[in-house]
């Protein structure tokens, strides 16, 4: 997808400003007086719980573009809308699918407790995105990102508002009934493990130290999958991508040495838990997953968000395989994600 040319550095700071001071009731020549660009950027900085809010709203933007579905995708609160009766509320974006599905959205981020610590909409909250999406005549949605499980669930409004107009969303029932499949999110899974070796390069210095700490300079990268080294390029880059961006996680590196120098070290990606299952392949999680995960790195440093949009266009977000494709040595399952409409588990 292509974003609409804007510069916001020419329109956007004269829009803000205009905003400001309609907040103040102040001209533009003194919104000095009461608003400091720079301190109201530091105090939203210091605020974990909106940064972190904000970055998986802009997040939802680049996710649904790089699944490849949508046609449109706009960020429908972004003014505030004018409405008589009863009020409104704009869900974060409006998405048209290419079937032809139209959507509004609301997206939260949340980091529960536990797979039952809920994500909740109170009664005032949710009719007023409801009212808006009514009068707008498209369906309402709400996007929840669960950081920790770095998992998306997208779920109708129906399936979960109560007879008191709340909704009440934890995790194993989103995920039940998720349409994140309708958006192009599917389950991605190959065979473990996934090897990448590091090699050292032979005309620098290169040892190991008591500490088992490996000192080399790096000379090259290659990747390997049952036990056959891959060598096509686009599955290189694949498979570089599911070795930094995939639920997987890495084992311990292991050093093979020549002598005294450091050959290379490899670092091999399984799925946790049960190394002893008797199937064919493992699930590398979800392809919404991935895409955050490499987002989350491009926005975050040292744990603190710098960013809430990365300067890439969110095609390059994407690992780098569709619905048809066929891989020479690496192998991948891709699961279209259904919802199951069997009464709701509850914990």
């Amino acid at each position: 997808m292509k974003r609409v040319k804007w510069q916001p550095s020419r329109f956007g700071a004269v829009d803000l400003a205009d905003q400001v001071g309609r907040e103040f009731n102040l001209p533009l020549d003194r919104l000095s007086e009461k608003f400091s660009f720079e301190a109201a950027t530091k105090i939203a900085r210091e605020n974990r719980s909106l940064m972190y809010g904000r970055r998986a709203e802009r997040m939802f933007e680049y996710v649904v573009a790089s699944l490849g579905k949508a046609d449109l995708i706009t960020a429908e609160d972004a003014s505030a809308p004018l409405y008589a009766g009863i009020e409104v509320q704009a869900p974060d974006y409006f998405v048209s699918l290419k079937t032809g599905q139209k959507f509004f959205v609301e997206v939260k981020n949340t980091e529960p407790k536990t797979i039952h610590t809920p994500v909740t909409f109170g009664n005032a909250y949710l009719s007023r995105l409801k009212h808006y999406a009514k009068l707008k005549g498209h369906p309402l949605l709400i996007a929840v990102y669960w950081n920790d499980l770095r998992t998306w669930t997208i779920n109708k409004v129906e399936d979960f508002e109560t007879k008191n107009g709340t909704i009440i969303l934890r995790f194993v029932d989103a995920y039940q009934r998720s349409i994140a499949g309708d958006f192009g999110d599917r389950m991605v899974a190959t065979i473990p493990p996934l090897v990448c070796r590091i090699h050292a390069a032979s005309d620098r210095p290169s040892s190991l130290q008591k500490n088992d700490q490996a000192s080399f300079t790096i000379s090259a990268l290659s990747f390997y999958i049952e036990n056959k080294e891959i060598l096509n390029e686009r599955e290189q880059q694949i498979a570089f991508y599911l070795m930094f961006h995939s639920a997987w996680e890495d084992e311990m590196p292991i050093a093979t040495m020549d002598g005294e120098r450091v050959a290379y070290v490899e670092i091999a990606a399984r799925q946790a838990g049960d190394k002893s299952l008797d199937q064919a392949f493992e699930s590398l999680g979800t392809l919404a997953g991935m895409i955050s995960s490499y987002y989350k790195w491009l926005t975050t440093t040292d744990d603190e968000v710098v960013r809430l949009t990365p300067q890439l266009e969110p095609a390059e977000l994407a690992p780098g395989f569709d619905d048809a494709y066929r891989g020479e040595v690496l192998r991948l399952w891709q699961f279209q994600i259904e919802p199951n409409y069997e009464p709701l588990i509850r914990g």
